[in-house]
This record gives C-alpha cells, sequence and structure tokens, in this order.
C-alpha cells in the first residue's frame, strides 16, 4: 500500500511540475493575412463591431457625387497611392471601397502585397453601398 501511496504522488507531483513550468497559454496572433468581401449591410456592421480604417479609392470626381461617412480619400489612380500605403499601419483593419468593386479589388491586392493584415472589400462598391438606401455625405467645397 506504502508503494502505491508513493508512485501516486510522484506521478502527481511530476504531472503538477510539469504543467507548471509551461506557464500561461498564450494568446495567438495572427499571423496570416485576411481578406474579406463582403456586402454593404455587412460591411457596415463589420466596421461598427471591429472600428478600422475606411478607404475610398475612387477619383475626386467621383468623392464629389457622395462618401462613405469617415472615409479617408486615396484615389488609386494617383501617383503616390502605394506610397500613401506605405504609410499606413499594416496591422490595422481597413475598409476598402470604389464605385464598382473593381479598383477596390485591385487596391486590396496591392494591400495584401504590401503586408496588410486585415482587408475587407465592400461587394459592389459606393453604387452597391447607395442602393442600400445606407447613409452617406456629400463632402464640402474647399
Amino acid at each position: 500500500m506504502r508503494t502505491f501511496l508513493f508512485l501516486l504522488i510522484l506521478t502527481v507531483s511530476t504531472f503538477h511540475i510539469s504543467y507548471a513550468q509551461q506557464g500561461p497559454k498564450k494568446k495567438i496572433q495572427q499571423t496570416s493575412p485576411v481578406f474579406e468581401i463582403k456586402g454593404p449591410i455587412e460591411f457596415r456592421q463589420m466596421m461598427q463591431k471591429k472600428p478600422g480604417v475606411l478607404i475610398d479609392v475612387r477619383t475626386a470626381s467621383e468623392q464629389k457625387k457622395g462618401i462613405i461617412e469617415g472615409a479617408r480619400m486615396l484615389d488609386i489612380f494617383s501617383d503616390n497611392f502605394e506610397l500613401e500605403l506605405d504609410k499606413l499601419d499594416r496591422n490595422k483593419t481597413y475598409y476598402v471601397y470604389c464605385a464598382a468593386g473593381g479598383r477596390s479589388a485591385e487596391a486590396c491586392d496591392i494591400m495584401k502585397r504590401k503586408g496588410f493584415m486585415h482587408v475587407v472589400d465592400l461587394e459592389g462598391g459606393f453604387t452597391r453601398w447607395k442602393s442600400e438606401n445606407l447613409p452617406i455625405i456629400l463632402p464640402t467645397s474647399k
């Protein structure tokens, strides 16, 4: 009986010491990029739940017709588009849109190549956003 108790205590002690040496579990950080395409309703819900940077990649003339509130203007056709992207924090979440979805998809591809970790593309772009009667604002003239 003593031998059994000794072995039991030894086993439990060994297990406890082994487990204690592992320390607390570390939170696993996201290491692979996440790129998503969302329709307007889900895109808006995501922006509300997980704030990030909203980027409008349309031209200035298109932006005069209206923007999604809070959007940062970054014309994909401008000569310094990629230089402006290089200034951004690659670990933030970015919500990207254009007029119909083509240029924003291209912008997301560029961002993926540059190492951005979480980018969400608005499916159907600003046109679809408006067709869902979601809020827009008209930029003020300067």
